[in-house]
């Protein structure tokens, strides 16, 4: 084993949570919503054997579970993953690991812990260590892997880590607050070259070629004087613009600044973003309305239903929903009882619980093969699910099967997908993540009409507004996040809306 390891302290720039939070030096997670607790630090890694730890601080609490992974690419393609259970560590334990190969190298490798609601931990660092792998080697390949050069491999020696391993576990470790600040001075000092950096990053992102030169000299001002900012459209400018609403197919910065969309937002009690998953909603249940399904004593069907809201919110307009999710072993989050899933789907600001346990029902699906009970529903739908099936061809013959398997003649489906921007050819075609061209989803629409239902007809716009022109890069942000790369392509999201005919 080599010397050297990788060890990232919890407030490197590298290292993320989605529902905990930074605070000093630590990754706090506090009884946390499920959910990823913590994720990064997008490394590149040469082909080998490693082994990759969270350590965790003394004091606090530890318990809850989840799984704990390792995943590479933009699409965060699963390379290992393991259950954990913070509650069951040995007395004195601080970390949970998990070990690894990798037959090829890969570019932006990740160690994510995936919780299960009710975690809690003060995360310290993340340590990568090197089983088989030469010195020299690991210098020569281990590299930042997003690209912009922000952050350089903290490399630390080994038997250093082992040797503050065993001064921390000692019964008189009165001493660790100094072994911490030793540690701290071995990281980079210039936090404010890192974040400016970073910045340039994501504003070169833009499609620049689409803007006007005012706006692009006004871009270079302000990168050039590290003033940049991006204004978001937020409550105070929500409901400001007029017109027809959610008429286009794919995501729009335009519909965000609708009446109709900050009544949606109150809905479902979320604040007015620019995120593309918020538009999915939003577009799922404008479609739905429109098409007179959401009311009293209807049938809908979701598929990979997650953790979203639209459930409880059509529970509470009357409906009777069937919500369904990945099969036990296809998901980290499912576990032996149905129960536990439903649970998760009440929203106590949205429906009391009576009604929720009487209008709402949870079991699992695999989507490549719907189960035969699940029919003669008047409506279902799914939110950035059927991208995940394998390949395009399997998501295709979901959406039918969607239409013809499950619903009764004249029910409705909507689902929402990846689109392409970038090319109409090159596309990711097999995989955990697919994107679809224009020309795929053209093609599903042609398929759906020539075997007899109705299908909204696809309208792609580019949009007019600044955010509409704004590419999200990883680590993605939650607002703006309209427009995300996902590999070498620009993707967004995009709905398909179908009537059952026969």
């Amino acid at each position: 084993m080599s010397n050297l390891v990788l060890q990232y302290l919890a407030d490197n720039p590298r290292l993320y949570t989605e529902v905990g939070s930074k605070q000093g030096n630590l990754i706090i997670l506090d009884r946390c919503l499920a959910g990823c607790g913590f994720y990064g630090p997008y490394v590149n890694l040469p082909r080998g054997r490693y082994y990759a730890s969270v350590r965790f601080a003394t004091g606090g609490r530890l318990e809850g579970c989840g799984v704990i992974d390792v995943c590479s690419g933009n699409v965060a393609q699963i390379v290992i993953s393991a259950p954990f259970d913070l509650g069951k560590l040995i007395r004195g334990v601080k970390e949970i690991g998990i070990a690894f190969d990798l037959p090829l190298a890969v570019t932006q490798c990740q160690v994510r812990l995936q919780c299960a609601a009710g975690v809690s931990a003060r995360i310290e660092c993340l340590v990568i260590e090197f089983r088989d792998l030469a010195t020299p080697a690991i210098e020569a390949a281990v590299g930042d892997g997003l690209g912009d050069r922000a952050v350089a491999a903290p490399f630390v020696r080994g038997s250093l880590i082992r040797q503050v391993k065993r001064l921390l576990h000692h019964p008189l470790a009165e001493t660790r607050w100094r072994v911490k600040a030793t540690l701290a001075r071995k990281l980079p000092k210039r936090v404010e070259a890192i974040l400016a950096r970073e910045l340039s990053g994501r504003v070169e992102a833009i499609l620049a070629s689409e803007l006007s030169h005012h706006i692009e000299d006004a871009v270079d001002r302000a990168l050039a004087t590290k003033q940049a900012r991006f204004y978001r459209p937020n409550d105070i400018v929500a409901g400001s613009t007029d017109g027809e609403y959610m008429v286009a197919s794919n995501a729009l910065a335009r519909d965000f600044l609708h009446p109709e969309f900050q009544r949606f937002c109150r809905i479902v009690n979320e604040p007015v973003r620019l995120h593309r998953k918020l538009w999915e909603w939003a577009f799922i249940y404008e479609r739905l309305r429109k098409m007179g399904v959401l009311r009293p004593g209807t049938h809908g069907l979701v598929f990979g239903v997650g953790t979203e809201p639209l459930p409880a919110v059509f529970a509470s307009l009357g409906a009777h929903i069937t919500a369904t999710d990945a099969p036990v072993g296809q998901n980290w989050v499912s576990s032996s009882n149905p129960s536990d899933h439903r649970n998760r789907l009440f929203h106590p600001d949205k429906i009391d619980r009576e009604s929720f346990v009487d209008r709402v029902a949870f079991e699992y699906c695999d989507m490549n093969d719907i189960p035969s009970h699940l029919i003669n529903y008047d409506f279902c739908w799914s939110s950035c699910s059927f991208e995940h099936l394998g390949s395009i061809e399997q998501g295709i013959d979901f959406v039918i099967s969607s239409v013809e398997r499950s619903l009764k003649i004249g029910g409705v489906a909507c689902h929402t997908t990846e689109l392409n921007l970038s090319s109409n050819d090159e596309t990711i075609e097999t995989g955990g993540t697919v994107i679809y061209r224009k020309k795929d989803l053209e093609r599903l629409c042609r398929m759906l009409e020539e075997r007899g239902h109705w299908v909204e007809p696809l309208r792609i716009e580019p949009g007019t507004l600044p955010p509409d022109y704004f590419v999200d890069v990883p680590p993605y942000l939650s607002d703006p996040h309209l427009k995300l790369l996902i590999e070498s392509y620009v993707a967004t999201s995009v709905g398909i809306v179908a009537r059952r005919g026969r």
